[in-house]
């Protein structure tokens, strides 16, 4: 079902150049919607109808419940002579809008839209925009697919068929549901990254990376995850680690801790690269400050005085063997 749809997302991603990518898809991270209709509204009434339908628009993706932001895009456009596209905003406001005094005369302007479409598709011997109202129901239909498969990123994915209906101006109400769904989607898909992660499973570093984006998706189609200050360097971390990177990895490890001081986890992961990067006085103070009576405190505090001198060593491990932890009375 998704092959035809497979290669107009393709064409379109193509022609906005990476646009969609930069930028929210739904939701809050758009703006304020209340405010960008109010602004709107200002540069109607002053005739400036391409800005105003641009900020009509950006309104719709913020609150695609908004009913008077697709009203205003409507006539916006229509005041810019962009009658095919007034059309679609009217339809969309029509088709959302309850049995009001403004949706009989929305309905009346829809009438009167289209009758000027039609004019101008008549002057112009018959050409006019392709109807993609089929194809973008079936779009539709393969973001929930993939939504319930789990596919969220890359090829044929939820995103994917979202931000294909963003940029080919679907209109619809329905676009918040979609953005909520996938936004709330993400955000399970992270915390059980994290939640493997700090189990102790190996993850490829590819799949570890992947959080981050999911992390990007989870604000640009909804709300953001309130953890993904601290889980992102984490699991970036973590990849790095895997690949040996050290030094990086340690930095990602003390910005995970920095935003979430009481995950101990993180405090030890970033003494592990340390060691592991050849600083163990490094490691052993980050231990030393958060974690003192830790016993892998114990541990590194015995490898550092062994590098002294095996004296050291030795008095260091006898303290931990008889004093730190002193053998039970019979």
């Amino acid at each position: 079902m998704r092959s035809e749809p497979r290669r107009w997302v393709v064409m379109c991603l193509l022609l906005v150049s990476g646009l969609a990518a930069a930028e929210p898809l739904v939701g809050p991270a758009v703006g304020n919607a209340e405010a960008l209709v109010a602004e709107g509204t200002r540069l109607y009434n002053k005739k400036r109808y391409v800005d105003a339908s641009g900020l009509f628009l950006k309104a719709t993706r913020a609150n695609p419940t908004l009913l008077p932001a697709y009203l205003g895009l409507a006539r916006a456009r229509l005041g810019a002579k962009q009658v095919a596209d007034a059309c679609t905003a009217y339809r969309a406001y029509v088709r959302s809008a309850p049995d009001i005094q403004d949706r009989a005369k929305a309905q009346r302007e829809l009438e009167l839209c289209e009758r000027q479409l039609k004019a101008a598709r008549k002057k112009q011997r018959g050409a006019a925009a392709a109807d993609l109202t089929a194809r973008h129901v079936e779009l539709k239909a393969g973001f929930f697919a993939a939504l319930e498969e789990g596919k969220l990123l890359g090829p044929d994915s939820a995103q994917e068929m979202l931000t294909t209906l963003v940029t080919e101006g679907y209109l619809g109400t329905d676009l918040g549901e979609m953005g909520t769904r996938l936004s709330a989607a993400s955000r399970n898909a992270t915390q059980e990254l994290h939640r493997r992660a700090l189990a102790g499973e190996t993850l490829p570093p590819e799949r570890l990376r992947e959080a981050r984006k999911l992390f990007g998706l989870a604000a640009d189609t909804g709300e953001a995850s309130p953890d993904a200050a601290s889980q992102a360097p984490f699991l970036d971390g973590l990849a790095v680690f895997q690949e040996r990177d050290f030094a990086k990895a340690q930095g990602l490890f003390a910005q995970a801790a920095t935003a979430a001081p009481a995950r101990t986890e993180y405090k030890v992961w970033r003494a592990a690269a340390l060691q592991r990067a050849g600083d163990l006085n490094g490691a052993l103070a980050v231990m030393e400050a958060d974690l003192p009576d830790d016993a892998r405190t114990d541990v590194l505090r015995a490898e550092a005085a062994r590098k002294k001198s095996p004296k050291d060593g030795a008095r260091e491990l006898e303290r931990i063997l008889f004093q730190r932890y002193p053998t039970a009375s019979r």
